[in-house]
């Protein structure tokens, strides 16, 4: 899928500092209450999208509880490589998607205390039954992510190791400063992140991307 997405980019110059970091993927935030939100048939969607497409970045398109009918049209307006499901959409709309042909990302939202790993069990079992990629996030409740709080590593370590055939990305709360630790102590392979790489809130930092996948880089390197 990528190892480091960076989610709620705006601007073109938020792509190039991805690809100049060495990130592989950019996320475009569709979800209107955001304040990363870009219309997805807006200009400057299909501009930030060539621009990831230019510097060989996959595209990932996030969606809140929109109509199936909706996203496909979005996804072919705007070329996208993946669809993330960010809401609380039923699981067969998952997987009408990915019957259409849709690399589908579900969005697993997890308490931030006292996680187990019987928790992520139950959160997981029908995606990844479903044979969809898995982003586990902290539940942010109605604002569906971009909270900042983190999640329980060592419970998410020993959920994989129960789970070896799971395909997830590390989300909630990562950052510059803890990407590192995250990545050791999750054993993460894929990591995505928004607000972790922002200064202010909103506003994608070119020197925090550049850490952050520096760091999660020199975790995966041992």
């Amino acid at each position: 899928m990528f190892q480091v997405k960076i989610c709620g980019v705006r601007l073109k110059s938020d792509v190039a500092a991805v690809a100049a970091a060495g990130g592989d993927a950019v996320g475009l935030n569709f979800f209107p209450p955001s304040v990363r939100f870009v219309d997805p048939m807006s200009t400057d969607a299909s501009q930030l999208a060539d621009a990831a497409r230019g510097h060989a970045l996959r595209t990932v398109g996030v969606f809140v509880n929109e109509p199936v009918a909706r996203i496909r049209q979005i996804s072919e307006w705007l070329n996208l490589d993946a669809v993330q499901l960010h809401g609380d959409e039923p699981i067969d709309q998952a997987i009408e998607l990915q019957g259409d042909g849709l690399t589908v990302i579900r969005a697993i939202k997890l308490p931030v205390a006292d996680l187990t790993t019987d928790q992520i069990d139950a959160a997981t079992g029908p995606a990844a039954a479903a044979g969809l990629h898995l982003l586990l996030d902290a539940d942010a409740g109605r604002m569906h992510g971009g909270s900042g709080k983190t999640l329980h590593w060592p419970a998410i370590h020993q959920w994989s190791a129960d789970n070896p055939d799971a395909r997830w990305t590390l989300a909630g709360g990562l950052d510059d400063d803890n990407v590192r630790q995250a990545v050791e102590v999750s054993g993460a392979t894929s990591v995505d992140v928004a607000s972790g790489v922002e200064r202010p809130r909103g506003v994608k930092n070119d020197d925090r991307i550049r850490r952050f996948v520096s760091e999660f880089q020199a975790a995966k390197a041992g």
